[in-house]
C-alpha cells in the first residue's frame, strides 16, 4: 500500500485544478463526492461509491443504477462495456448474496455477457432475477438497460455459495 500525506493530496489536487477542463472538473468532483459518501456510510465500498451505485434488492429481482458520466465513458464516449458487466455482476451478486443462506456468501464463477446497443441517456439500470437457486450455485440472468428502456445488453452469471469469511 502507498503511503500518502495530506500534503501530497494537496500538491497533486492544485495541480489537476490549475490545468482542468471542465469536465476534468465534473468527474472529480464525481469521484470526491462518491468518497464523501463512503465516508458518510452511504456506501459501503468504494466501487459503488466511485459508481454512484444505487441497489434495490427484492427477495427474487434485484434494480442497481448509476449515472452516466464521463467517469464511465469509453473512448467513443459511451459507457465502457466493463462498466456494463459489473454492474450487471452488482445486479446479480448482490441478490445471490442476500439468498445465500446465513454464514453464507457468493462469488461469481463465470459471467457471460452479449452487448447490444449503446446510449448517450442518463443512467445505466441492471435488473437482476434468478434462473437456478442450488444449494452450492445460483444461476441468474440480468437484463442492462438505460432510463427509457432501451436495451444495452444480457448477461448470465454462475455464483458459488462459499462459507463468509471472518471480519
Amino acid at each position: 500500500m502507498i503511503t500518502t500525506s495530506k500534503g501530497q493530496i494537496e500538491q497533486l489536487l492544485a495541480a489537476i485544478l490549475q490545468d482542468s477542463s471542465e469536465e476534468d472538473e465534473e468527474v472529480l468532483l464525481h469521484l470526491l463526492q462518491g468518497l464523501h459518501d463512503k465516508q458518510q456510510g452511504i456506501h459501503r465500498r468504494y466501487i459503488n461509491a466511485a459508481l454512484h451505485m444505487i441497489g434495490k434488492f427484492e427477495p427474487d429481482v434485484s434494480e442497481v443504477r448509476i449515472p452516466i458520466t464521463p467517469v464511465i465513458h469509453n473512448t467513443i464516449k459511451v459507457p465502457h462495456g466493463g462498466i456494463i458487466a459489473t454492474i450487471a455482476d452488482a445486479a446479480m451478486g448482490g441478490l445471490a448474496s442476500r439468498a445465500a443462506p446465513g454464514g453464507y456468501n457468493v462469488v461469481t464463477t463465470n459471467m457471460n455477457i452479449s452487448y447490444i446497443a449503446t446510449t448517450n441517456n442518463n443512467e445505466l439500470i441492471a435488473r437482476g432475477r434468478f434462473v437456478h437457486k442450488g444449494r452450492q450455485t445460483f444461476v441468474m440472468e440480468c437484463d442492462i438497460e438505460d432510463e427509457t428502456g432501451r436495451k444495452l445488453a444480457i448477461a448470465t452469471g454462475s455464483f458459488f455459495v462459499i462459507q463468509r469469511r471472518p471480519s
